[in-house]
């Protein structure tokens, strides 16, 4: 037995293992540009994500996302706790975050500011999209992040000039 960063006790076959939990966006992201792969190699988890949200009608990537072997749904137990963060972030993000805490995961997917700014003063390891891509390319997944996250850019998704640069300049890609 071994103990994790957090002092979970885990047998090396479970050490393998991530429990990832993931708020919509990044699944939806990873959807739009038919990567729903990558997304389960570069992270090798159980997946549990908020399922409404993610699979509502005309959501784009919806079929895929519905038969992402990889993905499984869990409902939120404590409802008051959601509730609660609502007041700093939107319903699926507090789902989110209150499910990593359920199952005290090991990372919690989510791109949002204000629901990562909420995670991590929870105490939970938080990783966005360009994260998850960073995590391919170190895992050598792929070769290059910039034509995907010019792909993601082009299929809707959002990410500053800014933070865009310092991420593609710290992957030596700027």
């Amino acid at each position: 037995m071994q103990k994790d960063l957090q002092g979970k006790q885990r047998n090396s076959e479970a050490e393998e293992e991530l429990l990832v939990v993931s708020n919509s966006s990044v699944i939806i992201a990873f959807a739009r540009i038919c990567r729903l792969d990558l997304l389960g190699e570069a992270l090798q988890e159980d997946s549990r994500t908020s399922w409404r949200e993610v699979t509502a009608g005309g959501k784009p990537g919806r079929e895929k996302i519905l038969g992402a072997g990889f993905i499984h749904v869990k409902r939120v137990g404590n409802r008051r706790l959601v509730a609660l963060f609502e007041e700093f972030v939107d319903e699926g993000e507090a789902e989110a975050i209150v499910l990593a805490l359920e199952f005290n995961a090991d990372l919690l997917l989510v791109d949002d500011r204000d629901a990562r700014s909420l995670a991590k003063k929870l105490g939970l390891q938080v990783m966005g999209t360009p994260g998850v891509l960073a995590l391919a390319k170190y895992r050598g997944l792929i070769q290059k992040v910039k034509p995907i996250i010019d792909e993601l850019i082009e299929s809707g998704f959002w990410i500053s000039s800014r933070v865009l640069k310092e991420f593609l300049r710290e992957l030596g890609e700027y």
